[in-house]
């Protein structure tokens, strides 16, 4: 039997399934090999009957979001890569429900903030401009200006590897910096937020403030996945870089933003291995200059 040809079958009406899709075309690094099998669920509902179903394959299975915080090797994933984000017209539930804002995790940041600002809802602006889904917000605990998912993040509904829905509270123990976990083989289908009821105009404020200072600070005219270190105690990441020499340095077409160093941009043609190549020798400089031992807030998946 044809394990691909007959799950290919059953999952075409769950969402879009591409057969050998380039993963440049699914990050924000542009660059990356292709996926076996990419999977783009219609709902976070089909995602339970999704992976039950893949449970009872031996294909290998990834999770992804928006993947705007991801570097995908060059020859790309082996199995099935599920991405749970929106696309071509599918779009996440957002609501209120008993006091707190729903959001499936396919749900944009940016059409998040859009509900909250109709809404008057605030305590958002921090999510203004980062980029990638409310899923991929949650796992990595992501944040800027003092303000991150798990301060506003009070319930989750996940989904495991087997299929299994249910909805946990979430407790302080599973976030760190940069990350949260609600356990190995657990993935967000989507999160319960509590949120303050700033007026719609003090947060509307807020939110293209900093929206104005990402466009003054970072280089968001190339591809590039953000910042690629987690700042340490002793420095910010971004001054180590720097004060280590690597500021407009680059490897092939990948290259240290000349705006700001913690941000390494495609210039155009970076394959992944380039930006790899890079990121280990701006770690191996920092530790030999600071005794400091950079940790990368990217994700690296795939085959290199």
């Amino acid at each position: 039997m044809d394990i691909k040809k007959d799950f290919l079958e059953y999952i075409n009406s769950l969402g879009s399934v591409i057969a050998n899709a380039p993963m440049s075309d699914f990050t924000s690094f542009a660059c990356g090999g292709a996926a076996d099998i990419l999977i783009i669920p219609q709902n976070a509902r089909v995602l339970a009957g999704l992976f039950k179903e893949l449970s009872n394959t031996d294909l290998p299975l990834t999770v992804i979001g928006g993947g705007s915080n991801l570097l995908v090797g060059d020859r790309g994933i082996r199995g099935v890569v599920v991405a749970v984000r929106e696309y071509a017209g599918n779009t996440g539930i957002i609501e209120t429900a008993d006091g707190l804002v729903y959001a499936d995790a396919m749900v944009s940041k940016s059409r998040f903030i859009d509900f909250c600002l109709k809404n008057g809802l605030g305590g958002i602006d921090f999510m203004a401009g980062i980029p990638g889904c409310i899923g991929g917000g949650v796992a990595m605990n992501a944040g800027a200006n003092g303000g991150n998912f798990s301060g506003i993040l009070r319930r989750i509904a996940c989904v495991d590897r087997k299929g299994e829905a249910f909805t946990v509270n979430a407790e302080p123990s599973m976030s760190d910096y940069r990350g949260f976990s609600a356990g190995e083989g657990v993935f967000v289908a989507g999160a319960f937020f509590e949120l303050d009821t700033k007026g719609a105009d003090e947060t509307a404020t807020l939110v293209q403030d900093a929206l104005a200072q990402r466009t003054l600070k970072h280089p968001l005219e190339y591809p590039s996945a953000g910042s690629v270190f987690k700042n340490p105690e002793s420095a910010p990441a971004w001054q180590l870089v720097e004060a280590a020499g690597f500021k407009g340095r680059g490897v092939g077409g990948a290259m240290v933003s000349e705006k700001h160093s913690n941000f390494i941009i495609n210039t155009g043609g970076a394959k992944p291995s380039d930006i790899r190549a890079l990121i280990e020798l701006i770690r191996d400089a920092v530790m030999k200059k600071f005794s400091v031992d950079l940790e990368p807030e990217i994700k690296m998946i795939g085959e290199f």
